[in-house]
């Protein structure tokens, strides 16, 4: 995904193919950002539109809690929004989108299930007139009219960082990755792959794939990459569904969870716990709530004929670990509770 490579960041939205929930919402509590910042200032102007979101799936916390940023945002402007659930398939999101447009949604929120088949839907729909925002995960540029969400190049980088240095720069890691046609994660091994350049002495020794972005899953994969490397000083995943699987694996392997550094992303609340008792090192909390509020905010806009100022409306993040997971509320974390957003 080379034009997404420039920049790497994420969305979501959602809409249904047959079950799509419809409720009267209205504006977020704050204006889209701009081309670096999150905001949290004054809610965008409603005009007479309803917006639609289709979501990569809610099984996985993070899209539940953007829909109830998303959610809290319409209701406060009085807007209509229509959520729906692709489960993580291409063809039922392209069904969703499709909806949405036979609907007459002025704007969608959408975080593609896969990069490249989402293509033909958004052209549908921009033909159409309809303004496509994504979240989450996003297209090439040049097909969506805005992406919302977090830098995940220079996130992965830092996260991968972090581990580097919780294993004292040099040792074998073992990475299980999310499916790699989705772009968050194309996105993050370019992150993990621009640190790792500059330790020569941190070899990635094996690389496992959880298609599901289950724990389940994860659980499995981690379990058979252990068996042949059993003397690993840290694990690296894209969530922290696969995050809690491979802590699963490690304890099912009879393996010290406090010495191997593990670490992923989305900040969920099983995750939380394990940075808690210790057992998982790092996770990354997007901060689902503002996340979803400044997406609503941004597709509001467009809807009503403002676009951002730039293609990139960027999002906080807040990585969590021993040192603040104990003092940090459910609220703080989803982004829900401001007061823990680190500074732009």
């Amino acid at each position: 995904l080379s034009v997404v490579a420039a920049a790497g960041l994420l969305t979501a939205c959602g809409s249904s193919g047959g079950g799509a929930s419809t409720t009267s919402a209205a504006a977020s509590s704050s204006a889209p950002a701009s081309s670096s910042a999150p905001a949290s200032s004054s809610a965008p102007a409603a005009c007479d539109a309803t917006i639609g979101v289709s979501f990569y799936t809610e099984r996985i916390p993070i899209y539940a809690t953007m829909h109830e940023g998303v959610q809290a945002a319409a209701d406060k402007a009085g807007v209509k929004v229509t959520f729906a659930d692709a489960n993580g398939a291409a063809e039922t999101q392209t069904n969703q989108i499709n909806n949405f447009v036979t609907q007459g949604v002025k704007a969608i929120i959408a975080s593609p299930v896969d990069a490249t088949a989402m293509v033909p839907a958004y052209k549908a729909a921009r033909d159409a007139g309809v303004k496509m925002i994504s979240a989450g995960n996003k297209v090439a540029d040049a097909d969506e009219d805005a992406f919302v969400g977090a830098d995940l190049v220079a996130y992965a980088e830092q996260t991968m960082e972090k581990l580097i240095e919780g294993i004292g720069g040099k040792g074998d890691i073992i990475i299980v990755s999310g499916p790699p046609q989705i772009s968050f994660v194309q996105l993050q091994q370019m992150g993990w792959d621009a640190a790792l350049a500059k330790h020569p002495d941190v070899k990635v020794v094996a690389t496992g794939v959880d298609e599901d972005l289950s724990t389940a899953k994860a659980i499995d994969v981690t379990t058979s990459l252990l068996t042949k490397n059993p003397n690993v000083k840290g694990i690296m995943s894209s969530t922290d569904n696969i995050g809690v699987g491979v802590v699963k694996a490690i304890e099912g392997a009879g393996l010290d969870t406090s010495k191997i550094y593990t670490a992923g992303w989305d900040a969920q609340a099983d995750a939380v716990e394990l940075v808690k008792q210790g057992k998982y090192t790092l996770t990354l909390s997007y901060l689902a709530y503002t996340w979803g509020e400044v997406a609503f905010a941004t597709a509001l806009d467009a809807a009503c004929g403002k676009m951002p100022v730039s293609h990139y409306v960027l999002t906080p993040g807040l990585f969590i670990d021993a040192a603040n997971a104990a003092t940090l509320t459910p609220d703080q974390i989803s982004g829900k509770d401001p007061s823990a957003i680190p500074a732009s």
